[in-house]
């Protein structure tokens, strides 16, 4: 009876080892959905100067927002992953996004001078679910060149992106926050370049970080943090030091009293 309790334990774990491993507790089969047109002045979309390469670019917030804005070239399609994890969408059904804006332009030409060439695409948004992923698929009508753009959430201090294809990521960080810091954390890979806007907002660049890379994973921090860690971490040292000064000086006064107490004894 032991021993047949004990195979269909085995059984059942060896099941379950089965649908994990091959992402079956997540449904595999594109599930098409439908997502309200978004407000397009959420977002800071920008032409840049000469030709219209791939990019992703992420506006990161301190109420754990992302504004996420990614750039098509020629593209029919595009696909992107959030992790279940940090998606901030952990018990939502669907892919956890909203505020979805696609325009595009459906002429051959690459470069653009001005964000009036894009206009609205009709288009068609799919996924499904691995046991860890989220995966978003945007069918455009016409092959563009133009701008995807939604928002979605995060755990406040990190920031993780799937790389799935080659293109130019920027992160740009909450104005007044950093990182890069041994201890607070600091962003994998290394950003090909730092730069501060006008608006003291932290942007990191990568450019073309796939295929050597699979991932960007960035821990942010107050860039105040250090400072004032470091500032805790001097008084408390300072107070260390005046504590074991202190006693020392108790110690010693004891010894002197407990001689003196000696000496008395010997006469």
């Amino acid at each position: 009876m032991v021993n047949r309790i004990l195979k269909i334990l085995l059984l059942i774990a060896l099941i379950m080892i089965a649908f994990t491993s091959n992402g079956c507790l997540g449904s595999k089969d594109p599930e098409q959905i439908e997502i309200d047109q978004g407000d397009f002045s959420a977002y800071e979309f920008s032409v840049p100067e000469g030709k219209f390469t791939n990019s992703s670019t992420f506006f990161l917030y301190t109420n754990k927002t992302v504004r996420a804005i990614h750039t098509v070239v020629n593209a029919p399609r595009l696909e992107v992953v959030l992790l279940k994890d940090i998606s901030g969408v952990k018990s939502e059904k669907g892919p956890g996004i909203d505020n979805l804006v696609i325009i595009g332009n459906t002429g051959s030409s690459t470069v653009f001078s001005n964000i009036n060439q894009f206009s609205n695409v009709s288009h068609n948004v799919s996924y499904y679910e691995s046991s860890r992923n989220k995966n978003i698929q945007f069918e455009f009508a016409d092959t563009i060149s133009g701008y995807v753009a939604y928002t979605y959430s995060v755990e406040q201090g990190l920031f993780y992106h799937i790389l799935s294809r080659n293109e130019t990521v920027n992160v740009v960080l909450p104005p007044g926050y950093d990182t890069g810091n041994i201890i607070f954390g600091s962003p994998k890979p290394k950003p090909d370049t730092r730069q501060l806007d006008d608006q003291n907002r932290m942007w990191l660049i990568w450019d073309n970080p796939n295929p050597n890379h699979q991932f960007i994973h960035v821990k942010y921090y107050k860039s105040s943090l250090p400072t004032i860690m470091g500032f805790v971490g001097l008084v408390l040292l300072v107070a260390s030091l005046v504590t074991t000064i202190y006693f020392k000086n108790e110690i010693r006064k004891l010894r002197k009293k407990r001689e003196i107490i000696d000496k008395d004894k010997d006469t």
